[in-house]
């Protein structure tokens, strides 16, 4: 039986093409060329792995490879973002801090660390933050055995490129990057700490800070689990409670940031899921 190539390969071939042609139209001075050919390079070279491997290993092994392939490089997917962003827009980071304001009356990613500071309250928001890495990784191998795979993969990595997309029409650097110092520094207190400013360290940039992809991606996961696979919800949903109020506590994101990602995971689920859909019907009367 012939392996097919996973259509989460299109989804994100595609926007780094749409996101290259539009850099050459609007890209100003000092512009960032080399980290978004390369970028592109890569993706290429993965692809052409993909299409090598699909002859030569299972069809199971394969499903899994691929989206493993596909999943690690959106780390630096993302980080173009911040690039990318500057093409259109300033930074909106002054129009969200005035939204918190007229919600809370205060600004809660200044305050939240503050009013709550014992260490095992700040290592359990960091936790809660870890896990969002880790999140994806556990529903993929949970399907490994499964034919689910491959529609799990389409949701999760299209629905990151229409986070990305909304990146760079609206520009926010959240509050790590916004705020100065002290006030944009939260300390790592335990080994869950430590992990998350390792990778932030490794990863972050002044970009992506609405809305809250971290939120939104965890809403898209739970939201396919509920439909297609419940028994794991359990596993996801508590950490995604954690997630939701830890990525304001370590001045990752401004409140309204997470509350937008949780909305905004709700609507990218259902339009994604539609298409995936679509398609699905599409292949089967062809």
């Amino acid at each position: 039986m012939q392996i097919k190539t996973p259509k989460y390969w299109y989804s994100l071939g595609l926007y780094l093409l749409l996101t290259l042609i539009v850099s050459i139209f609007f890209a100003k001075e000092n512009f960032n060329w080399s980290e978004l050919i390369i970028n592109r390079v890569v993706f290429g070279v993965l692809l052409f792995i993909a299409i090598i491997l699909r002859k030569k290993i299972s069809v199971k092994i394969f499903q899994f490879v691929s989206l493993l392939m596909t999943y690690s490089f959106l780390s630096s997917v993302y980080k173009e973002t911040a690039t990318l962003n500057t093409l259109f827009f300033n930074k909106q980071d002054d129009f969200l801090i005035h939204i918190d304001n007229l919600i809370f009356s205060f600004q809660p990613s200044l305050e939240f660390s503050k009013t709550i500071h014992h260490w095992l309250f700040s290592e359990l928001m960091f936790l809660g933050y870890f896990s969002y890495y880790l999140m994806p990784l556990f529903v993929m191998f949970k399907l490994y055995n499964t034919s689910l795979l491959k529609h799990f993969g389409f949701i999760l990595i299209t629905s990151f490129t229409v986070y990305y997309t909304i990146f760079i029409l609206f520009p926010v650097e959240g509050p790590q990057f916004h705020f100065s110092a002290p006030d944009n520094y939260i300390e790592a207190k335990g080994i869950f700490g430590y992990a998350v400013k390792l990778i932030q360290a490794m990863g972050e940039a002044p970009t992506a800070a609405f809305p809250s992809s971290h939120v939104g991606i965890s809403v898209v996961v739970l939201l396919w689990l509920y439909q297609y696979q419940k028994n794991l919800i359990k596993y996801i949903l508590p950490f995604s409670i954690l997630l939701f109020f830890a990525t304001v506590y370590i001045k990752a994101h401004y409140a309204i940031d997470a509350i937008a990602g949780l909305l905004s995971g709700i609507i990218i689920y259902k339009i994604v899921n539609s298409i995936y859909l679509l398609i699905q019907r599409k292949s089967y009367a062809d």
